[in-house]
């Protein structure tokens, strides 16, 4: 079946991040502003196309399960995603492909999107006009995805009160107290980047990604790393490492990686000064 990506709305939101990323990198701050606005209303938690990135995203974003949890996940999904008024959400992805071709331009769609295909399949597999027999094949592949080695737990953050969070921010202020400010600052929201947050932590990632990037090019200047061409080499590779971290889909790897480069930067300043 032919997958349309403009009304898949998983890959309009991805896409936008993606070039909100490459606009930071770039310094076109004015494009960056334009693509925040339309992140930021689109996604609204009120928005029905946020109701249905959800379903996208549990289907996605989770695994280390069994196969019955797996598959009962797999049925609420598509439970939720039928439960959506399908006017209203073609309505807004409208609304949203007419800003996108307004006011920045129709080449984002050609963005390349890691998860592609798993939200091309996803995307089949909430359409009632699938066949049957391909909708099965489809989900059983879904599942092998979903299910992974349960000897190792993986931890699920459900949302919390306002009293949980104070009790959690106590605890890991003591935990981390060595930590760096902005350390601390990305542990905090990435802990706190479920349900409503999710959209402002992406945008948060987004440009702390970016103040490191030009922190680290800025660092190719640095007599020590100029004058020796194995730390030059290595600086590149170091920024395109950056540029290939995929925010939407950010995970303890590349958050851990992030920890690093905050770290690094911090030392090229102290450095520097």
């Amino acid at each position: 079946m032919k997958h349309n990506k403009k009304r898949n709305t998983a890959f309009l939101f991805e896409s936008l991040v993606k070039e909100m990323t490459k606009s930071m990198l770039d310094g076109n701050t004015s494009k960056v502003s334009v693509i925040k606005s339309i992140l930021k209303e689109t996604f609204a938690p009120t928005k029905v196309l946020s109701k249905e990135l959800d379903c996208y995203r549990a289907l996605l974003e989770t695994d280390g399960l069994d196969v019955y949890t797996a598959e009962k996940i797999i049925f609420q999904a598509k439970k939720k995603y039928e439960q959506l008024d399908q006017g209203q959400v073609f309505e807004e992805q409208s609304q949203l492909i007419k800003k996108i071709n307004s006011e920045l331009s129709p080449q984002l769609y050609t963005n390349f999107v890691p998860n592609y295909r798993s939200y091309a399949t996803i995307s089949q597999i909430f359409n009632p006009k699938t066949p049957l027999k391909r909708k099965i094949l489809m989900e059983k592949h879904l599942i092998s995805g979903l299910v992974q080695d349960t000897e190792t737990p993986v931890p699920h953050l459900e949302n919390v009160d306002s009293l949980v969070v104070k009790k959690y921010t106590e605890r890991f202020n003591k935990q981390y107290q060595h930590l760096l400010p902005e350390q601390k600052e990305l542990l905090g929201k990435y802990i706190l980047a479920v349900g409503e947050n999710r959209a402002d932590f992406i945008v948060y990632l987004s440009e702390e990604l970016s103040r490191v990037h030009a922190s680290v090019t800025n660092s190719l200047s640095l007599e020590e790393v100029r004058t020796d061409p194995e730390m030059a080499t290595n600086t590149k590779r170091l920024l395109e490492q950056i540029e290939s971290i995929n925010i939407p889909q950010i995970e303890e790897g590349s958050l851990l990686k992030i920890l690093k480069l905050q770290n690094l930067v911090a030392e090229y300043q102290t450095d520097d000064n």
